[in-house]
């Protein structure tokens, strides 16, 4: 028994056919059973040679998280071959995205190498997306995944499995959003309920988002000015609450503005912005411990709500897993 993970049958993608879950040198023995590594992984079943291990409950969040983005990658599929040239390329981006997501995963797992004997157990067949599948199947799909992602998250007892989870609940989140900014509310973290001094890290780039943003507001005229006012006031109520709980103070950030505008951005000003986010995001969601809890998903929305401010600069924030490194 070999686990494997293959495309549905509506991808048009090629994805690796035969990937074993369990990577950690000198631990994995194939004979009756899959044994596992880690809190996440497979434990050794009982039975005939004819049952199937048995898996533990952390594997079935994986596996069904896995599952997700197969649907998602074959409802985007269906959509790319749409008409509408822009919802096309939209599409088309978030298959790739949920390939790359499906490897991070580990693959779906098929505990088959060859076809399943008619007497033997097997496991539940591949999503697939239908043949008619629309933007609002793939939205829903995305949707869907981000809050079984956000759950996995929250309750995952292995931190970077949990970060990896995280990730992927902000990255389903913003591709639902770019696809229907109506499809989930985004809050952010509320100063009127922090209750624990952000961690130093974490102050720090609240507190650089606040200063590059009141310099931008300063320079800003009409819209620009009016959403980095917006920035400043929710990046500042996070370090005042912060502080006014005692902890580490870090304010002693780099303030300086970047040196040139990196990613074309039309501006100093703008790329700055850009950057701020993009590290308020990537610090959210380095911070994802084992087991967080309610201060994990606090973590997520947090993450979305930056990337989001982050994407009204006109940073890129479709990354396959943002803020995530295997």
């Amino acid at each position: 028994m070999t686990p494997t993970f293959t495309a549905g049958p509506a991808a048009s993608r090629s994805l690796p056919t035969r990937r074993v879950l369990l990577r950690r040198a000198g631990v994995l023995a194939l004979t009756a059973a899959v044994a596992a590594t880690g809190a996440c992984g497979l434990r050794v079943g009982g039975g005939s040679p004819a049952s199937l291990p048995t898996a533990s409950a952390q594997e079935a969040v994986r596996d069904g998280l896995a599952r997700q983005a197969t649907l998602i990658g074959s409802t985007a599929d269906v959509v790319a071959r749409s008409q509408d040239a822009e919802q096309s390329a939209l599409a088309d981006a978030i298959a790739a995205s949920a390939a790359t997501q499906l490897e991070a995963l580990g693959g779906v797992w098929d505990p088959w190498a060859t076809p399943v004997p008619t007497t033997y157990e097997t496991v539940a067949p591949l999503p697939s997306a239908a043949a008619d599948a629309d933007v609002a199947d793939l939205v829903s799909a995305l949707t869907d995944g981000a809050a079984l992602a956000r759950t996995a998250a929250a309750a995952c007892e292995d931190a970077a499995t949990a970060r990896l989870y995280a990730s992927l609940a902000v990255a389903w989140s913003l591709q639902g959003l770019r696809l229907d900014g109506a499809a989930m509310e985004v809050s952010g973290r509320d100063a009127a309920a922090v209750t624990e001094a952000l961690p130093g890290e974490l102050l720090a780039a609240y507190d650089a988002a606040r200063y590059a943003l009141e310099e931008v507001a300063a320079r800003a005229t009409g819209a620009d000015r009016t959403r980095a006012e917006a920035d400043v006031a929710y990046a500042k109520a996070l370090v005042s609450a912060s502080l006014a709980l005692g902890g580490e103070d870090t304010r002693l950030a780099a303030y300086a503005a970047p040196t040139q505008a990196a990613d074309s951005a039309p501006s100093i000003d703008v790329t700055w912005a850009r950057q701020v986010w993009l590290a308020v995001e990537e610090t959210e969601l380095a911070g994802v411990t084992a087991a967080g809890g309610e201060a994990t998903e606090a973590a997520i929305d947090a993450a979305l709500d930056a990337a989001l401010r982050a994407r009204a600069w006109g940073a890129n924030v479709d990354a396959p897993l943002p803020g995530y490194a295997d």
